[in-house]
């Protein structure tokens, strides 16, 4: 990788502590459309054996869902060999964002990359995705005829170790269909706090807001 030798664990059985994984051909479409952050960024990524990897090239393919990696000694990219990782995180200006790997709905054969936006008993997570969205023909910037336009969204989740991934909408009616037993409760406390949820911070401080008073056990 052309990087400081880290001190890896008994645990490590990955050709030396060599990250795995499969050759990446980056065109233009794909790093105009399906890569974040827009530039290279220097991250870290923990694999599920305990082995961390520091000041590495990185970027996000949101299209397949895939965490891709520059090799300074070979000069060419590759997709990290999902499975073994178990977080990765980079510095997006002033703020550092850390996408863990989940299993999907309790799936244990489906494991998506989603960014942690919050941390507790009941955490709340982020799963950046590519919208394709038919257009008008147009040429786009490479001079290339297209139909299709290329969005990032969003879908928002709370992740327990007990349920797993669900998947949620920025509300109240989130909250209050999560705990019902808890519902007028919960209406209580934000109506105290003068606390609409519409927005990744409000859904944040209401979460703070139900750990603090015991109404997410």
């Amino acid at each position: 990788m052309g990087i400081e030798t880290y001190h890896l664990n008994s645990k490590s059985n990955n050709l030396q502590g060599k990250m795995l994984g499969e050759v990446f051909t980056l065109n233009a479409d794909i790093n105009y459309f399906f890569l974040y952050p827009d530039d290279w960024v220097a991250g870290s990524v923990k694999f599920v054996n305990g082995n961390k990897f520091e000041n590495i090239r990185l970027r996000y393919q949101a299209f397949d869902d895939e965490l891709i990696t520059y090799n300074n000694n070979g000069g060419f990219l590759y997709v990290v060999e999902k499975e073994m990782v178990d977080w990765f995180s980079f510095q997006d200006g002033s703020k550092t964002r850390k996408f863990v790997r989940l299993t999907k709905n309790n799936n244990q054969q489906t494991s998506m990359y989603l960014e942690e936006l919050y941390n507790r008993e009941l955490s709340l997570l982020v799963n950046w995705y590519i919208y394709e969205q038919s257009v008008s023909p147009y040429t786009d910037r490479n001079g290339i005829k297209r139909a299709v336009e290329y969005l990032m969204r969003k879908d928002y989740y709370l992740y327990t170790e007990k349920d797993g991934l669900t998947k949620i909408r920025l509300n109240r009616a989130a909250l209050f269909s999560l705990f019902p037993e808890n519902k007028k409760q919960i209406r209580k406390l934000l109506r105290k706090n003068r606390l609409h949820i519409n927005s990744e911070l409000s859904m944040i401080d209401a979460l703070g807001l139900l750990s603090k008073n015991k109404l997410t056990e």
